[in-house]
């Protein structure tokens, strides 16, 4: 994905964007952990991940441009785990049983890994940066996690765009060719990225001291009020995850 990912935050202009952030970011964690317990080898639990994926999604409007991008780029890491099937131990009962067995884990991996990216996708391209913090500092989160968090996220678009600048230098040095060069370029890689990133980390330590990040003074910028809608949502959210454990607890039995 060559999206920024600075623009990536806030990008979709859907429904959900009504919703306070602190409703957003719940919503976003009951999905996911719903995509994450779902049982995907039954129709049921299948259709708890889909409809559920599909529902926020088409709530938060993400631009089907980076939908498309974030599916090909979870498709090229999730696919080549079905390579792993021949290596799966099949049970003695029978080929047809032992190798449905075998697809059921990294049918298991890419149903959970895809649908997960997609949720979080649609989380993040319905939260601002300022949305992003004003949810954090209203959840029952401590303010040093919300403040570390951040900063996280934030210097990661940095990094980002710092290792993008990296490679431009690399490939007109010549490291997108296959010569001694282009190794020897890239053998030096973690002496220029590595060193490049230990001092982003001190700079922003000393940015996060200097602002008082230290202290519980972290303000609210702006205030928004927990609605009906709010409810609605995070009620079919918990409900759905409530019906997932309950497939999950008899699958098992």
């Amino acid at each position: 994905m060559r999206t920024s990912w600075h623009g990536l935050w806030g990008c979709a202009r859907g429904p959900a964007a009504r919703l306070t952030p602190q409703t957003r970011i719940l919503t976003g964690l009951l999905l996911l952990t719903v995509c994450m317990s779902a049982p995907v080898t039954g129709l049921a639990g299948l259709a708890c991940i889909v409809g559920g994926t599909t529902a926020w999604i088409l709530l938060c409007r993400t631009p089907p441009a980076t939908i498309g991008k974030a599916t090909l780029l979870g498709l090229s890491f999730l696919l080549p785990a079905f390579l792993l099937t021949p290596f799966i131990g099949n049970t003695p009962a029978g080929a047809v049983s032992g190798w449905q067995r075998s697809v059921a884990v990294p049918w298991s991996m890419f149903a959970r890994g895809l649908s997960g990216m997609l949720v979080t996708l649609g989380t993040v391209t319905s939260l601002s940066a300022s949305d992003l913090r004003e949810g954090l500092l209203r959840l029952p989160i401590p303010r040093h996690v919300s403040a570390i968090l951040l900063q996280i996220i934030h210097q990661a678009g940095t990094l980002v765009d710092e290792t993008r600048q990296v490679s431009s230098a690399m490939a007109v040095r010549g490291a997108s060719g296959a010569g001694r060069t282009a190794w020897r370029v890239l053998a030096s890689l973690p002496q220029v990225w590595i060193p490049r990133v230990v001092v982003r980390a001190e700079e922003v330590a000393a940015a996060m001291e200097v602002r008082g990040y230290g202290q519980d003074t972290i303000p609210s910028f702006h205030g928004s009020r927990f609605r009906g809608r709010d409810l609605t949502v995070l009620v079919l959210a918990a409900g759905l995850l409530g019906g997932t454990i309950a497939l999950r607890w008899g699958w098992r039995r």
